[in-house]
């Protein structure tokens, strides 16, 4: 006769899923206690978050005034060589003005001697009156506030030369400079206002037309009419920043001829016509960067 094995007891099994259901949970227990985040914990991480983002901002702050430093020295220095430059000028203007003295006291009394001759660029069609930023006469001479027109009188100096060959006024660039000056043309370190030229040219009783669509159709048929054209020329062959160049005729082959405040063998030589029609600076304002003067009628 077979035997049954004895049922297991109940209750034992109901103690042991008790324990480990108990176990687990105290196991479950510590390991979110020592897990767990503290209000002090969250109040520690907002102040380190705010004590990084204050040496952050100190930091960039730092640095932005290391760098406004910088680029304030790099200004102080440029304005230092530019007077540096303006007062070697002044120097060797007076010492100049004194050999010319000596050389006069030396001369015979009964002499009669023109102070100088200006130089006069022929083209077919007219003789332009051409001076020279450069000039002695005037180019330690302050242009608006600390600015020689040795460096920046390019404006002035372009004026002077169309004023003096179109009319019966010879303007030399000390007074185009001082009549510019006076007249809000002046721009602090960059020159001229552009409309120096345009404005200029109808206050002394001329006649500025703006060559809006410029081709070289167009530039030759202004000069071959007689005028003289005006261009502001950007970085290229002439310039590193901005300069007033005059367009004063053509040869037979076509190539033009110029007047240069800054270089007179510049002045003196031929160029292509694209030259100026690729350098042109056509971010120019006042109807630039080209301007046909002439006469008026």
């Amino acid at each position: 006769m077979r035997t049954r094995k004895p049922k297991k007891n109940i209750g034992k099994k109901i103690f042991n899923t008790i324990f480990v259901g108990t176990y687990v949970s105290f196991v479950c227990f510590l390991y979110l206690f020592a897990t767990r985040i503290t209000p002090w914990d969250i109040d520690y991480f907002i102040k380190d978050s705010q004590r990084h983002t204050t040496q952050l901002v100190t930091t960039l702050k730092t640095q932005k005034a290391a760098y406004d430093a910088k680029r304030e020295a790099v200004a102080l220095a440029k304005t230092a060589a530019k007077k540096k430059i303006a007062a070697e000028k002044i120097a060797a203007a007076k010492m100049a003005a004194q050999k010319n003295a000596v050389a006069e006291n030396a001369a015979p009394k009964n002499s009669e001697t023109k102070d100088s001759d200006e130089t006069i660029l022929q083209s077919s069609k007219l003789a332009l009156v051409y001076y020279s930023q450069d000039d002695p006469r005037w180019d330690t001479i302050i242009y608006g506030e600390d600015n020689p027109i040795g460096v920046f009188g390019c404006g002035p100096t372009t004026l002077a030369m169309v004023v003096s060959t179109f009319t019966e006024n010879e303007i030399t660039p000390d007074l185009a400079a001082q009549w510019a000056y006076n007249n809000g043309y002046f721009c602090y370190n960059s020159g001229s206002y552009h409309s120096i030229i345009p404005q200029g040219a109808v206050s002394f009783g001329l006649t500025s037309k703006s060559l809006i669509k410029p081709s070289k159709e167009a530039l030759y048929q202004e000069l071959s009419n007689g005028n003289l054209v005006v261009v502001l020329m950007n970085k290229g062959i002439f310039t590193s920043q901005g300069h007033f160049i005059i367009l004063r005729g053509f040869t037979e082959d076509g190539k033009i001829l110029i007047a240069d405040s800054q270089s007179l063998e510049n002045s003196q030589r031929t160029w292509d016509i694209e030259t100026f029609l690729e350098e042109a600076k056509y971010s120019a304002s006042a109807g630039g960067p080209f301007w046909s003067i002439s006469k008026t009628k």
